[in-house]
C-alpha cells in the first residue's frame, strides 16, 4: 500500500473536527464512511431515581456523613421511590481535554490501555464533546456509548476571537446563509447519530438580532429532523451583541435561552447569582445548566476535590449542572498538591487515575440523578472499552493492551462508596500520614491497623455524633459499634449454616477494643453513649501483610463506612482537599483487569476487606424492566484459585402490579446430596440452573431464533461458569417490572468474579417448543 493509501485510509478510520467553512461543505457531500457504526440512543425509563433518597442519612456536609450507594440491607430495606425524569435536574459532563481528539478518536482503538475513559454514565443526562475548533463532532465511541446508556450526545459550535466575529459577519449576512449553515449543522448530526449541540459564541457579534434568530432557527430545525434533539447556549455573548459572561441568566442573555432548549452559565459565579438564574427561569428551571469547572478556575469552591462544595449550591437551587473537564482526574495526575503518589509511590499512574475518578464521583454521586434501563434484552460483561488483553468468552483474542471506547459495555448504576481513599484537607492527610501511615520493608505505605478499624467502627449514629478538631490535643478514644436495629429480622436469602455463623460473630461483637490517638489531625470520635463496644480483630489478620481474605469479623454497621469526619467551615473557598488510599480497603465492584469473559474486564466482587469484613450485599443495577411473561437470566461467574467454594446470588427486586415487593433469588450454589438452597417463602423465590433441565434445549431454541444477540454457549474451557435461570409467574394480571439486580455473596468471605448478566423476555414459549 502507498504511503498517500495509508494516510487516506487512516483520516477514514480518525473521527475529525471540522475546521473552516469549506470543510464542513466537504462533509456534506462526502461524510465518513464510520457514519454506519453510529448507533441511536437507547430508550430509558421515563422515571428515574434522586441519589440523595438512596442513603436517608444524608447529612448537610457531605464529607461529613461518607455515603454509600452500594450496599443494602437484604430485608429491611425497601426500594428508592422514583420520580419522574421532567421534575429532576440533568447533569451534563462538557469534556474538555487537551483540545480534544486523542486516543478516543481512532474508530479501530490504540493500545493505550491507560487511556482516559468515563464510565460513571447512570448519573448523567447529557455528554458534550468539546474543542476547541469551529465544529467539535463527537467521536464514535463517545456517541455509541453515551447512547447506550440513555445519554444525549452532542457536539460543539465554537467561534472565538477576531476570526469569530468575521465567521458570524459572513453566516448573519443573509437568510440563505442562515439556512444553509444551521441545515449543515442538522445533517451532520443525523447522519452521524447524534443529539445536537452546544452552541457557543466567544466574540462580538454585529448583527445580535440575527444570531437569536439564528438560534431559534437552528433549534427548530434540530427538533424537526432529530428523534432526541438538544441544543444549549453557552452563556458568553449577550442580546447586545457583546462578548461579557453573565455567569447567571438574565436579560442580556434571555433571549437565547427562550430560543433553545437551555443555558450552560460561565463558572465564575457567585450562590446569589445561582440564586437569580433560579428566580429568573420560573418553570424552565432545569433547563438553566449551572457551570461546574473541575479545575477550579476562578471558580467557586476552587473546584478539583472541592468540586461537590460548587455542586451542592446548585443541586440546593434544584438548577441542572454542566460539569466542564472532569478528566482533570486523568491529566492531573502528575500534580503534587492533590496527587496520591506523594502517599504511596508505588501506585501507578492508571491506579491513580481510577482512585481520584472514584473520589471525585463519589463525591458528587448524592447530587446526581440515577437513569434506569427500561429495555430488555439487556446483556453486559461490564467492560470498560479498555483492557490488558482482549477475550471472547473466556478465550484470548488479542494478547496485547488495546483501548476501543465503542467496545464498553453497559456498566453498574450502583457503585459508589467511599471504599480505598480518604479525602480530606490536605494538611490533615499529611499529618496522618506521619502518624497513621507506615511503610513496610517492600517499602509500600501501609495505614496502621488503628485507623482501619476506625473507619469500619462508626455506625450511622456514631457519624452524627463525630466531630472535627485540628487544634485537640491527645487522648485516647474508645470507638464503639451499635448493633443494627434490623438485625433480629430473618435474612431469607441467607443459608442455614451462615445464621448460625453470623450469630456467633454477634456475640463476640460485644467485646470492646481501644483505639489510640495516633490519628488526632484527622477526626476525633465522640462515641455514643447507646453503643455496644467493639470486638478485638484477629491479631494475625492485623497484620500490615495479612491476607485481604482473612480474620473479618461479621459486622451489622460496616455497611456504612466513615472515611473522614470533617467540618468544612464557613469559607469553603479557603479549603484545599486532598487524597490518599487505604490500601487495605477493597471496592465492593471493582473493576477486574486480569481477566474478563468478553471484552477487557469484568467485576471482582469483594465481599470482606481488612477495613469492613461485610460488603457482602451489593446493588449492580438499579433498572425499570417490564415483565410480560416469563424471564430468562444468564449469570456467568468464576471462581479465583483462592476461594473455590465462594458462590454468586443475584437478586431480581420485583414490583408485581399490584401487592408487595418479592425477591428472585438466582441460586449460584452447587445443590448436592443433603444440601439444597433456602426454602422459597411468600417474599423470596430461589430459583436454580435452567441448563440440566430437560427443557433447556427447547429454551436454547427460543433464544437462537428470537434472541440470537442474547444468547451465549453455555460450554465453556476457560474456567467461566454460565448459567442460565428461567422465571416463571412472576408477571400476574397487569404485568411487573423488575426495579433492582443485587448482588450477594454465597459465603462471607473471599472474592468472586461476576463477567457477564443478561436478562430477557421470554413470551413466545408455545410457538418455539412446537417446532
Amino acid at each position: 500500500m502507498s504511503q498517500i493509501s495509508q494516510i487516506s485510509l487512516s483520516q477514514e478510520l480518525t473521527c475529525r473536527p471540522l475546521d473552516t467553512y469549506e470543510e464542513i461543505l466537504e462533509f456534506l457531500k462526502d461524510p465518513p464512511s464510520w457514519r454506519t457504526l453510529c448507533t441511536e440512543l437507547k430508550p430509558h425509563s421515563q422515571q428515574a431515581i434522586r441519589n440523595v433518597d438512596i442513603n436517608k442519612d444524608f447529612g448537610k456536609t457531605f464529607l461529613e456523613t461518607p455515603q454509600t450507594f452500594c450496599h443494602y440491607m437484604t430485608d429491611t430495606e425497601d426500594l428508592v421511590e422514583r420520580q419522574s425524569i421532567k421534575k429532576l435536574p440533568k447533569t451534563l459532563v462538557c469534556h474538555d481535554m487537551a483540545n480534544g481528539y486523542h486516543d478516543d478518536c481512532v474508530v479501530d482503538g490504540t493500545n493505550d490501555h491507560e487511556a482516559y475513559t468515563f464510565y460513571n454514565w447512570g448519573g448523567i443526562d447529557i455528554f458534550c464533546y468539546f474543542s476547541h475548533h469551529l465544529v467539535t463532532i463527537p467521536p464514535l465511541g463517545w456517541i455509541n456509548i453515551g447512547h447506550a446508556h440513555g445519554v444525549q450526545v452532542i457536539g460543539t459550535i465554537i467561534t472565538e476571537w477576531s476570526e469569530g466575529s468575521t465567521f458570524w459577519e459572513n453566516i448573519l449576512s443573509s437568510e440563505e446563509k442562515m439556512e444553509e449553515f444551521a441545515n449543515a449543522l442538522v445533517y451532520i448530526a443525523k447522519t452521524l447519530s447524534f443529539d445536537g449541540w452546544l452552541l457557543n459564541v466567544e466574540n462580538k457579534v454585529s448583527r445580535p438580532r440575527e444570531l437569536v434568530a439564528f438560534v431559534r432557527l437552528l433549534h427548530g430545525k434540530l427538533h424537526a429532523a432529530l428523534p432526541h434533539p438538544l441544543l444549549i447556549w453557552y452563556d458568553s455573548v449577550t442580546v447586545a451583541g457583546h462578548l461579557n459572561w453573565q455567569n447567571c441568566l438574565n436579560e442580556k442573555n434571555r433571549a437565547f435561552f427562550d430560543a433553545c432548549d437551555g443555558i450552560f452559565t460561565n463558572y465564575s459565579w457567585s450562590e446569589n447569582e445561582v440564586r437569580e438564574s433560579a428566580v429568573a427561569a420560573g418553570d424552565r428551571l432545569t433547563d438553566v445548566y449551572v457551570g461546574i469547572d473541575v479545575w477550579g478556575r476562578n471558580f467557586y469552591g476552587g473546584g478539583q476535590f472541592n468540586t461537590q462544595e460548587a455542586v451542592k449550591v446548585a443541586h440546593s437551587h434544584g438548577c441542572s449542572l454542566a460539569v466542564f473537564a472532569p478528566a482533570w482526574t486523568h491529566e492531573a495526575r502528575s500534580d503534587a498538591s492533590c496527587d496520591v503518589d506523594m502517599f504511596t509511590p508505588k501506585v501507578n499512574t492508571y491506579e491513580q487515575f481510577l482512585l481520584r475518578e472514584r473520589a471525585l464521583w463519589g463525591s458528587l454521586w448524592p447530587y446526581l440523578n440515577t437513569k434506569l434501563p427500561c429495555a430488555l434484552p439487556f446483556a453486559s460483561s461490564f467492560c470498560r472499552g479498555q483492557g490488558n488483553k482482549r477475550r471472547f468468552y473466556g478465550e484470548v483474542i488479542s494478547p496485547g493492551p488495546w483501548y476501543n471506547l465503542r467496545h464498553m459495555q453497559y456498566q453498574p448504576n450502583s457503585s459508589h462508596g467511599p471504599h480505598g481513599y480518604l479525602l480530606s484537607v490536605l494538611e490533615n492527610i499529611i499529618n496522618a500520614s506521619r502518624h497513621g501511615l507506615f511503610k513496610d520493608k517492600a517499602e509500600m505505605t501501609r495505614c496502621r491497623r488503628s485507623l482501619e478499624l476506625t473507619r469500619s467502627g462508626l455506625s450511622i449514629k456514631d457519624t452524627k455524633k463525630s466531630s472535627f478538631d485540628s487544634r485537640s490535643e491527645s487522648q485516647l478514644s474508645v470507638v464503639k459499634e451499635t448493633k443494627s436495629e434490623t438485625a433480629g429480622e430473618e435474612d431469607n436469602t441467607i443459608p442455614v449454616e451462615e445464621k448460625e455463623e453470623k450469630n456467633e460473630n454477634e456475640e463476640k461483637s460485644t467485646k470492646s477494643r481501644k483505639v489510640t490517638d495516633a490519628f488526632r489531625n484527622l477526626f476525633k470520635i465522640t462515641p455514643s453513649k447507646d453503643a455496644v463496644e467493639q470486638p478485638e480483630q484477629n491479631t494475625a489478620a492485623a497484620g500490615a501483610g495479612a491476607d485481604l481474605d482473612t480474620g473479618a469479623e461479621a459486622s451489622d454497621t460496616s455497611m456504612i463506612q466513615t472515611s473522614l469526619n470533617l467540618r468544612l467551615g464557613q469559607n469553603p473557598k479557603k479549603i484545599r482537599l486532598g487524597l490518599a488510599p487505604v490500601p487495605n480497603e477493597l471496592e465492593c465492584l471493582q473493576p477486574y483487569f486480569k481477566d474478563s469473559f468478553i471484552g477487557g474486564s469484568c467485576l471482582k466482587l469483594n465481599p470482606s476487606d481488612k477495613v469492613d469484613p461485610a460488603h457482602r450485599c451489593v446493588r449492580l443495577l438499579h433498572c425499570d424492566f417490564p415483565i410480560d411473561g416469563d424471564l430468562i437470566a444468564c449469570v456467568v461467574t468464576k471462581n479465583l484459585s483462592n476461594h473455590p467454594e465462594q458462590y454468586l446470588n443475584v437478586i431480581l427486586r420485583v414490583l408485581p402490579a399490584s401487592g408487595a415487593e418479592m425477591k428472585i433469588v438466582l441460586f449460584g450454589g452447587i445443590v448436592s446430596e443433603g444440601k439444597s438452597p433456602p426454602a422459597s417463602g411468600s417474599s423470596v423465590s430461589y430459583i436454580l440452573p435452567f441448563n440440566c433441565n430437560p427443557g433447556f434445549k427447547d429454551i436454547q431454541k427460543y433464544m437462537m431464533l428470537n434472541e440470537p444477540g442474547f444468547y451465549i454457549p453455555v460450554e465453556n474451557h476457560f474456567g467461566w461458569n454460565v448459567r442460565y435461570y428461567l422465571v416463571s409467574g412472576v408477571g400476574g394480571v397487569g404485568g411487573a417490572r423488575v426495579a433492582g439486580v443485587d448482588c450477594r455473596t454465597g459465603r462471607a468471605e473471599g472474592p468472586i468474579l461476576l463477567g457477564h448478566f443478561g436478562l430477557c423476555q421470554h413470551s413466545k414459549v408455545n410457538k418455539v417448543f412446537s417446532l
